[in-house]
């Protein structure tokens, strides 16, 4: 029983740890502006319509989850739009720190409901903002940088950051091992790279098949180079994170220069500023 209590009390103290405020607060105000950005794009090429109003109704929505329960207290045809709108101004007011704690939870309960209505459209980035914006309701990253009339706080909860980095790490494990495990191709010597497929993929890229021929060995090496990159996350609990988040960064960059996946690239670099901590907060 002394060693299950001296377990007990060093995981209390590790929960109790407490941190410099500036990395959660601009997970605040990034994550929120990721998903307003994406919902601004859809209404900029008019497709709000299309999308969060039902088939029946005039739009292309099949809805498929019954956990989507919207229209059960307003017209199907209304629904998805006021879900949208209650989304926007909730995460708004979240990064902007006002009324933080119920605007989060508000805002993320109808954004997940949009995703119910167009889960198409409900990407596995959609997914992991969600997941980290739910955690982040039990942050005090609203006592920084934000127009509360809260006293600003000059060290908060650290465990929320922690929980966080655990939850990427899984991401990147699991993206990692996948390819190693589930698709060998990648470490192939011979043949098509992986890779090649994956930046002339007619439907998410628009890299030219052709010009990129001549790319083979190029190609391979990156595409081992991202299995070693996602493979070596845990180092992002270590003094050496800012170093890898640098190749997660150009990773991630890349992606968005050879691909079309939405926000995925900026959504997941939003979330950097937990492993560039140590630069942001100057700590040694």
């Amino acid at each position: 029983m002394k060693k299950v209590a001296e377990l007990w009390q060093r995981w209390v103290a590790f929960c109790a740890r407490t941190e410099d405020p500036r990395p959660q607060a601009l997970l605040r105000i990034l994550l929120p502006w990721m998903i307003l950005l994406d919902l601004g794009r859809v209404a900029q090429l008019g497709l709000l319509d299309d999308y969060f109003v039902p088939f029946q109704e005039g739009g292309i929505s099949r809805v498929q989850d019954s956990a989507y329960i919207l229209d059960s207290f307003l017209p199907p045809s209304q629904a998805g739009l006021v879900g949208v709108g209650v989304a926007a101004l909730c995460l708004l007011l979240a990064s902007l720190g006002i009324l933080y704690r119920p605007a989060l939870v508000i805002g993320i309960l109808a954004y997940a409901q949009v995703g119910h209505l167009y889960s198409p459209g409900d990407r596995a980035i959609d997914r992991v903002l969600r997941t980290v914006l739910l955690i982040w309701v039990f942050s005090d990253a609203h006592r920084f940088w934000s127009l509360n009339r809260a006293p600003r706080l000059e060290r908060i909860a650290a465990w929320p950051a922690d929980l966080a980095r655990y939850l990427l790490m899984i991401i990147y494990l699991s993206a990692g091992l996948g390819k190693l495990l589930a698709q060998p191709g990648w470490l192939a010597t011979s043949g098509t790279p992986v890779l090649y497929r994956v930046m002339t993929d007619p439907l998410a890229a628009h890299m030219d098949p052709v010009a990129m021929q001549s790319w083979t060995w190029p190609l391979r090496m990156m595409g081992w180079g991202t299995i070693l990159l996602e493979l070596s996350v845990p180092l992002i609990f270590t003094r050496f994170a800012p170093y890898w988040a640098i190749f997660g960064v150009g990773m991630h960059l890349g992606i968005f220069y050879t691909m079309d996946l939405g926000m995925f690239s900026w959504g997941m670099l939003a979330l950097y500023p937990l492993f560039f901590e140590r630069w942001i907060t100057g700590r040694k």
